[in-house]
């Protein structure tokens, strides 16, 4: 596979809106393993590889999530693989990189990738009327590798997307004035109903506050681009440019969102359980990293989560596992 790409600054592309690339975590020769992974298993479909979440913001104690975006799904392990991606994308994957035991070796590494094509990928962030990928995208994320400079171009274009979706799709629930803060911290709260997360209340305020300037820099990009905003006097404060019956219907919106929401997580963590390695163990270390409930699984329901594990999820949605 060619090199992984990289991109100027935000600054130096000219037009464009959304997630920057950053090169100093690419740069980290610890991911190759589990890239390599990904690229034995998908050989030549891979068109890109990304990587986002709280490994971006210096944790790392916890398990890294890739975006693997392919050509095709030939390469899954069957054909029904394939055809639940393309119904309810993305197929989510648990690979394990366990080096020799020499001293020069490198660390036990885990990591999930999701798995999506491009074209797909592209429409989604877009298109789509739920938030699970357009309000993902429109953070920061770095590409580490780009198969060509046609797909680094689709790549911005998806990013610039996602950026304007979630603002189009937040503006209309703010006030006739609101800061930078206020779209992003009320925007990333309303996408986190939308799905069962496990983050605690003030997930969207600490993504925020790791890069404010970052956010703030998009939010003025995003001026002018019909995100129904434009700037005020005062440094990183706007005007609520959306219609009267945008504002009206926005609260609807958010609404069958949340609902639509509720079943998709559903779907997406039934599904998972035939593509993911361990789904219970992974969720349960997942929950309780995030909230500190945790309750014991049993032997059958390690084995068997689809059948056993229901009783289980429904204790951890009773204590507040799931927002």
């Amino acid at each position: 596979m060619p090199a992984k790409s990289e991109s100027a600054n935000p600054q130096e592309r000219s037009g464009n809106i959304g997630s920057e690339f950053q090169p100093t975590i690419s740069d980290d020769a610890s991911l190759e393993p589990l890239l390599d992974e990904i690229r034995q298993r998908h050989g030549d479909t891979v068109m890109a590889i990304l990587v986002y979440g709280s490994w971006l913001r210096g944790k790392r104690d916890t398990m890294l999530d890739f975006y693997v975006l392919v050509e095709d799904y030939h390469t899954l392990d069957s054909a029904w693989q394939g055809w639940l991606c393309h119904l309810l994308p993305p197929n989510v994957y648990h690979i394990h990189h366990q080096p020799t035991k020499t001293p020069s070796a490198g660390k036990d590494m885990r990591a999930k990738y999701a798995l999506l094509t491009l074209e797909r990928f592209c429409h989604s962030v877009q298109h789509d009327f739920h938030s699970y990928f357009w309000a993902r995208f429109a953070q920061p994320c770095e590409v580490l590798f780009a198969r060509d400079a046609a797909t680094t171009a689709k790549l911005e274009g998806a990013f610039s997307s996602a950026a304007l979706t979630f603002a189009k799709h937040v503006i209309p629930s703010l006030p006739d004035r609101f800061s930078s803060r206020n779209l992003w911290t009320e925007g990333l709260s309303q996408t986190y109903r939308c799905e069962l997360r496990t983050e605690s209340s003030g997930r969207a305020e600490s993504l925020y506050d790791f890069k404010p300037d970052w956010y703030d820099e998009l939010t003025q990009a995003l001026s002018g681009t019909g995100a129904n905003l434009s700037p005020t006097v005062k440094r990183n404060v706007f005007s609520n440019q959306s219609s009267i019956i945008a504002r009206k219907l926005s609260a609807t919106r958010w609404w069958l969102r949340r609902l639509q929401g509720r079943l998709l997580s559903l779907l997406r963590l039934y599904k998972a359980a035939f593509t993911f390695q361990d789904p219970l163990q992974y969720l349960l270390w997942k929950v309780e990293r995030h909230t500190g409930i945790y309750i014991e699984p049993t032997a059958r329901q390690l084995k068997h989560p689809l059948i056993f594990a229901w009783p289980l999820l429904w204790k951890l949605y009773r204590q507040g596992a799931f927002r």
